[in-house]
């Protein structure tokens, strides 16, 4: 009896022992190590910049562009062959960028650039 006890007992350790979860490191060291080089803080730290560009369109057809620098939370856009910096805003959604007289705004795949308080173009990507 004694012996059927001892026998169940270290297979039964050798069974808990062999389902006992190794710590592995993850297999893309890469893809962890990209993702840190791309944060804002890395790009700071190096110096690099990620740009993001748009072409936004009206129902008449004019064109907006925009480039994004994620690093310096900047947006210039180009409109009507005017150049307009702005500085990005906290916004609970989408998109928010404005200076003195200017406003873009977006959510999505709709836009609208603000001069004084009126909109003047709104597109679409």
């Amino acid at each position: 009896m004694k012996k059927n006890i001892f026998v169940i007992a270290t297979l039964t350790a050798l069974f808990l022992a062999s389902c006992t979860k190794k710590e592995t490191k993850p297999e893309s060291a890469a893809v962890d190590s990209t993702a840190v080089i791309n944060s804002p803080s890395a790009q700071a730290a190096t110096g690099t910049d990620e740009i993001i560009k748009s072409t936004m369109v009206d129902a008449k057809g004019k064109k907006l562009e925009a480039s994004f620098n994620n690093n310096k939370e900047t947006a210039t856009v180009v409109f009507d062959g005017e150049t307009i910096e702005l500085k990005a805003q906290a916004a609970g959604s989408g998109i928010w960028y404005k200076n003195d007289h200017y406003e873009l705004r977006g959510k999505g795949s709709e836009n609208e650039l603000s001069k004084d308080g009126k909109v003047i173009f709104k597109g679409i990507k």
